[in-house]
């Protein structure tokens, strides 16, 4: 059983500075995603902040892993789950997955992304948060990695 589900539903978002250090306290508020926090104030399109993303999820245990799929996100994230970090990306430019499988509880789980965005870091604009769509994935424990296999053919001479 494989299966990708469009993810971007039920997030809600925060923001601080760079000194904070945990989302304890922060008053968050629903958002649609895709989420650029950087646009909703023109007058400062660089500000050095933190995005904090945040979804419920429930979840029932069963013989298959579970993957969190973010075409884009800008800048650095971290991924927490259940409070456990299980990963970090630290380029805003390109697709990225972590395997959560292991922090999941049978029942309800808090997924928490942390979105640290500083300036200068581009050329151009480049926004902050999840600025594309996010999925979920399920799949076998026996299974093909993701971009796991790659085929290259010979030409063959005349």
């Amino acid at each position: 059983m494989n299966e990708k589900k469009l993810f971007n539903d039920g997030w809600e978002f925060a923001k601080t500075d760079l000194n904070a250090v945990s989302s304890d306290g922060l008053i968050f508020k629903p958002v649609a995603l895709p989420h650029d926090w950087l646009i909703y104030d023109t007058q400062n399109l660089y500000e050095d902040s933190i995005g904090w993303y945040r979804k419920d999820y429930h979840h029932s245990k069963n013989n298959h892993s579970v993957l969190l799929c973010f075409d884009g996100v800008y800048m650095d994230s971290y991924l927490y789950v259940n409070g456990k970090l299980i990963g970090t990306w630290k380029y805003g430019y390109s697709s990225f997955e972590h395997d959560i499988t292991e922090a999941l509880n049978d029942g309800e789980n808090e997924i928490l992304l942390k979105v640290v965005h500083q300036s200068p870091n581009s050329r151009w604009y480049s926004g902050a948060g999840i600025y594309r769509n996010v999925w979920l994935k399920t799949r076998d424990y026996n299974h093909i990695v993701t971009n796991g296999v790659y085929i290259s053919t010979k030409q063959l001479s005349d």
